[in-house]
């Protein structure tokens, strides 16, 4: 069991070739969505007939990948043998128009390719599997349930506004580079929980192409885990936060002292955050209005009053934002609020997650490697460890300069190769799936040997017998 298998093996071989296989398809997927001279149409490419960028390129890249690695749009294509679980998987379309097509479903990743190539859509969303095949559902006589779902985690800059200081004026896509900093430290956070506290290790992160991120955990475990295992892994994961909703009311999440997984995200991840971050950068102390809102989660209201006129007075005036914060933690400790301390920090820094998105298992989620319609950029794939390197602006490739590498291409300027950035996060995208197929062939063998071991035990009490 200890040597690779013979597919375990020839993945290895295939990991190392997919480059060149994707190199030498890209641009002849792209002409077979563009249907054009390259070099002579760019508008056409561009707007696709709907005014949006990239209508016919916007699935360009998803159709390369599933053409050179056909379970990569959908991971586990068939489990255990299983032919009929990619047809039980439903894949909705947004077409242009704002065009809705749910419960649709493929008998394979050909007819997938085809039916992508005909109709172009602007976003592919992906959803769970059911007990029976989605499209089918009008002709058969039973209820469409479904069955098991990639665990899937959405953090989204929206949730952060209040939390923004210097940094949080401009268009939203702007904001979110600007603050991309808030989801690395969520994305070093939930890996690091889902990895060591759950024991998952098959993530993959996604950015969702504007101002966010997504994370599938695929997992058998995580995949068939119910509705209400999915809440209360959301639950473990987040932080109740004081809001409009819920203010006057105390918030219990933070004990003293910390639980093992809230200190490790302190000292790890939101202390550094906040104290180089939301203090210098966003500099959420600022200001008098910025400082009240701080010490507006302080209970005590005669300590809340005593803080706010001090930081806020002329005497401290040429105080850093490092010096006011270590005032408010002196007090609070002081007064034995060292709850509150260590909530502040939390409520600036600690993931903000979307908990529909992750305990329904029927909720849809936007495929990787999508084009936003908004925003032309790429849903790339990224490494977890790499979170703070990678910048959207910087890191997401935009279909402008896809559409620049294949007229480059076509002219003979250059290569047919993927963007730098396209070609990391394919590689990211290649080693999730290889994961995942490496772990079923391993699976498979174990499987094997624990066959031919009870075969040799049964042999063993016949020959005994005699």
């Amino acid at each position: 069991i200890g040597e690779q298998s013979t597919e375990a093996r020839e993945l290895n071989v295939q990991q190392a070739a997919f480059p060149r296989l994707l190199s030498e398809r890209i641009v002849s997927a792209v002409r077979v969505v563009g249907g054009f001279k390259l070099g002579s149409c760019s508008r056409w490419f561009w707007d696709g007939g709907d005014g949006k960028p990239g209508g016919r390129i916007r699935v360009a890249v998803a159709m390369v990948l599933l053409e050179a690695f056909p379970n990569c749009l959908v991971p586990q294509m068939a489990v255990d043998g299983d032919e009929s679980y990619f047809p039980r998987r439903e894949i909705s379309f947004t077409l242009p128009g704002d065009i809705y097509l749910r419960f649709r479903s493929f008998a394979n990743a050909d007819e997938l390719l085809e039916t992508l190539k005909k109709q172009t859509p602007i976003k592919i969303d992906i959803g769970a599997v059911y007990n029976i095949s989605p499209k089918e559902r009008a002709n058969v006589g039973a209820s469409l349930v479904p069955l098991e779902k990639e665990l899937v985690i959405d953090i989204d800059m929206t949730d952060y506004y209040d939390v923004m200081g210097d940094l949080g004026e401009g268009d939203p896509v702007v904001v979110c580079d600007r603050n991309w900093q808030y989801i690395a430290g969520a994305v070093k956070i939930v890996d690091t929980a889902l990895r060591e506290d759950f024991g998952f290790r098959h993530l993959l992160w996604v950015y969702s192409g504007r101002r966010g991120v997504h994370c599938w955990v695929a997992d058998q475990g995580a995949r068939s885990l119910s509705n209400e295992a999915r809440s209360a892994i959301i639950s473990y994961l987040s932080v109740k936060m004081v809001s409009d909703d819920n203010a006057g009311r105390r918030i219990d999440d933070i004990t003293n002292p910390l639980h093992p997984s809230l200190s490790r995200a302190k000292r790890e991840v939101c202390e550094p955050l906040f104290n180089e971050f939301v203090l210098q950068d966003q500099g959420m102390m600022r200001t008098p209005r910025r400082i009240k809102q701080m010490l507006s989660f302080i209970p005590n209201q005669a300590l809340r009053e005593q803080l706010l006129d001090r930081l806020t007075s002329t005497s401290s005036k040429n105080w850093s934002e490092t010096d006011k914060w270590e005032r408010v933690r002196h007090d609070l400790i002081k007064h034995n609020e060292t709850k509150t301390a260590d909530y502040i920090i939390f409520h600036y820094t600690y993931p903000r997650l979307d908990v529909n998105v992750s305990r329904d298992l029927g909720h849809l989620l936007k495929g990787p490697f999508c084009v936003h319609p908004g925003t032309g950029r790429v849903c790339v794939p990224f490494r977890a460890e790499e979170c703070e390197q990678f910048m959207p602006a910087k890191c997401a490739p935009h279909i402008e300069s896809l559409i620049e590498d294949v007229n480059n291409v076509a002219k003979g300027l250059q290569e047919a190769q993927p963007s730098l950035h396209l070609n990391k996060a394919i590689k990211v995208f290649q080693e999730f799936v290889v994961g995942l197929e490496k772990e079923k062939a391993l699976a498979e063998e174990k499987k094997l040997h624990a066959k031919l071991s009870e075969i040799d035990r049964n042999g063993a009490r016949d020959f005994l017998a005699v």
